[in-house]
């Protein structure tokens, strides 16, 4: 292990001068947008406002390079498009999506197979930010982002929604996810353990002060069981309510940031045929704060009982409530994820990110799952990211994981990737 993280570390100081690969970084920049039909308007003024219409997250780049200004500065639209193409090197088990890289998806690597070398491109995206009346009262905003992460790279809409004052209703991200505290990784998913999931959403959000604010939202339901002969998932009915409180600083670059939710699931018991519901509930504190001159930290803890759908490893293993030894029951399981990153800005065209992310899924005593099902994993990532020009990006990664089921086995997996960006 410890010539893996030496490797590793060699590697990322001879890409640190390099075209490798990154991520968009521009929530490191100024003057990022350029107005094509207007000399008389102030790009800096577009930008502001196009800015505030965009998703939170730093890998979510939603800021285009070029806007069109109606009349009387009226109407504001910025078509974006982001090339992400990728080539990655695992080694130890096997990790099968080039894109993301998922400890709960490690499986055993076979006799010859204990590499691999993929390219990926399924996470290039396009977009538009779109704004009525900026700047005023009653300012209308939409924003659509599509990439290509759907079955046999399909198009999948990413964000499709609209703003009007505190209000935002639509296709993002959960008001449960604080995606601007998610810390910079060129994997696509990103930290095991951080809460990250897409659903429609009505949410209000309000400032009470300069710097403190809150939020609430009704959020359609994303409910994953495990069942067996004697239950049944049934169709959902009870929306999810979560909820924040956050306090800002420094112009809106630093938050500390406590989330709740809510949510209720239904299942059916097949031996007494009756429907029953299952409360679950979790808490999360978050945030991006500055430590020292260029070094900054963004964390999160998150705890609670039938959340599995929320964090990103869990998502897709059917773990919000598994069967039971008491026929016909189903308990929820118990989560806890934590992450830590450390971002180091050394200039405006160069950053380095380490993450590291844990993620534990604490099954009911009576639980009656396979033995391979997952019980906890662990993320590190290291990175050096490098803005070449306006419209290019590089940098380079090395992401290790561990997966351990409740058999007591144990994998792990090593990439090697990186990336290159080109938007616009």
């Amino acid at each position: 292990m410890n010539k893996v993280f030496t490797t590793a570390t060699l590697l990322l100081f001879i890409g640190f001068g390099s075209a490798y690969a990154q991520r968009d970084t521009r929530h490191f920049e100024k003057g990022v947008v350029s107005v094509t039909n207007n000399d008389s308007v102030n790009a800096d003024i577009v930008e502001h406002h196009l800015s505030g219409n965009t998703p939170g997250s730093p890998k979510d780049n939603g800021l285009p390079r070029f806007a069109i200004v109606g009349k009387d500065h009226k109407f504001y639209m910025g078509i974006g498009v982001q090339f992400l193409g990728e080539a990655a090197f695992d080694f130890g088990d096997n990790m099968k999506s080039v894109t993301s890289f998922t400890p709960s998806a490690i499986t055993p690597s076979t006799p010859g197979n204990g590499s691999s070398l993929g390219f990926g491109w399924q996470t290039s995206s396009f977009y538009m930010n779109i704004l009525a009346l900026p700047g005023e009262s009653n300012q209308v905003g939409m924003f659509f982002k599509a990439n290509f992460t759907g079955n046999n790279n399909s198009l999948k809409v990413k964000h499709l929604y609209a703003r009007y004052r505190g209000l935002k209703i639509g296709y993002t991200t959960s008001l449960f996810t604080d995606a601007s505290a998610e810390p910079m990784t060129i994997d696509n998913e990103g930290p095991n353990g951080y809460p990250f999931l897409y659903a429609f959403t009505a949410s209000w959000t309000q400032n009470f002060t300069k710097n403190f604010s809150g939020a609430i939202a009704v959020e359609s339901t994303t409910t994953a069981l495990t069942t067996n002969s004697a239950t049944q998932q049934v169709n959902q009915r009870i929306p999810v309510i979560p909820i924040y409180l956050q306090y800002a600083w420094n112009s809106g670059k630093a938050h500390t940031r406590i989330s709740g939710i809510v949510r209720a699931m239904q299942y059916r018991n097949l031996e007494r045929e009756q429907n029953k519901v299952l409360g679950g509930i979790g808490i999360q504190l978050s945030g991006m704060n500055p430590i020292a001159g260029p070094l900054s930290l963004n964390y999160n803890i998150v705890y609670g009982k039938g959340i599995s759908t929320y964090l990103q490893d869990d998502t897709g293993l059917n773990l919000d409530a598994v069967p039971t030894a008491t026929t016909g029951k189903l308990e929820m399981v118990k989560n806890l994820g934590m992450t830590a990153g450390l971002n180091y800005k050394f200039s405006s065209k160069v950053s380095s990110n380490l993450v590291f992310s844990h993620l534990v899924n604490y099954l009911p005593e009576n639980a009656t799952v396979a033995s391979d099902t997952y019980r906890y994993g662990d993320y590190f990532v290291a990175n050096v990211l490098y803005n070449v020009n306006r419209f290019v990006g590089a940098g380079i990664e090395y992401d290790y994981g561990l997966r351990k089921d409740f058999a007591g086995k144990i994998l792990h997996s090593n990439r090697l990737q990186v990336q290159m960006s080109v938007t616009f």
